[in-house]
């Protein structure tokens, strides 16, 4: 990673996050959706993994427009976030136990990028970018309707309402 100096150079790392998360989650989310159990959830998650394409091909054309290269940086947040899904699979078994923990760790990286995504809006709306504030926004509401999804399934698994 090359200096931050100033705070383009912060929102162009923490961009280039986003845009390595996604590409994280692109490789894991389909051993999760296929270690799940619930049908539900397996929507969720496919849901997501269409929306995370989309945020990459969304960030990579910002990057484009600000004459930047997306590639670069490491999400380090998201990798040991998904090395913890990587570590529930291996001790939990298929079933609702397992479900609730997939829901769960894709909750906690969906957290991460609410967060990441939320700081580059306040940026983009500090620098009046209204395209950039646009797709961001989008981005931005996309992740936490997944939030309010994995919130609703998991207590749907943990009541016993979703098979």
């Amino acid at each position: 990673m090359k200096s931050v100096e100033s705070f383009e150079d912060l929102f162009l790392e923490q961009l280039r996050d986003r845009y390595d998360a996604a590409k994280q989650q692109a490789e894991m989310y389909p051993k999760l959706q296929q270690a799940t159990t619930s049908s539900t959830l397996q929507r969720i998650i496919q849901e997501d993994i269409a929306s995370n394409q989309s945020h990459l091909e969304k960030l990579a054309e910002l990057f484009t427009t600000m004459g930047e290269q997306p590639d670069g940086e490491q999400c380090e947040g998201t990798q040991g976030l998904i090395h913890e899904a990587h570590e529930l699979l291996d001790y939990t078994q298929s079933g609702n136990i397992r479900d609730v923990g997939i829901a769960m760790s894709v909750q906690h990286i969906n957290h991460h990028d609410i967060a990441g995504y939320s700081g580059c809006l306040v940026y983009a709306k500090a620098n009046k970018n209204q395209k950039m504030v646009q797709v961001l926004q989008q981005m931005l509401d996309e992740e936490k309707a997944t939030d309010e999804a994995l919130k609703k399934i998991v207590a749907q698994i943990i009541q016993g309402q979703d098979s």
